[in-house]
């Protein structure tokens, strides 16, 4: 039985959440940081980084620190929310990782068994390897 909360538009919204920009983002909000001071540390413009901090903050994920030093000024920290977001993105992603690097290790080792059945001639176990290793290049990094 599901959640009774979360609906399909949940998954979408919170798909729609991760981005590798804002994942780091979150990661760097550990410590409360001035919006002018993000952007320049991803290199991008101030509307860019506001519009990440927007998208965040209405999905709870982070939260607002309105300063008073002569003028109003706002900065951004994580929210507990977004620590636990973050971890679990976290988690699951090296749970797939995991996964995805024993499938690896299992195709790979199929292949070499078809090999030494004569399944293969040693072409197809080159060109077959290849596509195996190119699959699974990005968890290898």
């Amino acid at each position: 039985m599901g959640n009774i909360y979360r609906t399909m538009d949940s998954y979408s919204y919170v798909a729609g959440l991760i981005s590798p920009t804002r994942i780091k983002i979150l990661r760097e909000l550990r410590g409360e940081c001035h919006p002018e001071v993000l952007a320049k540390k991803f290199k991008m413009t101030r509307q860019g980084m506001d519009k990440h901090l927007a998208i965040l903050y209405q999905a709870g994920l982070v939260d607002k620190i309105i300063k008073n030093d002569g003028r109003p000024m706002t900065y951004y920290t994580i929210s507990q929310e977004g620590e636990c977001f973050l971890q679990n993105f976290v988690d699951l992603v090296d749970n797939l990782v995991i996964d995805l690097k024993k499938r690896r290790k299992y195709e790979l080792m199929s292949l070499d068994r078809d090999l030494v059945e004569d399944k293969l001639n040693e072409k197809e176990y080159l060109i077959k390897k290849k596509k195996i290793e190119s699959r699974f290049k990005w968890v290898m990094q």
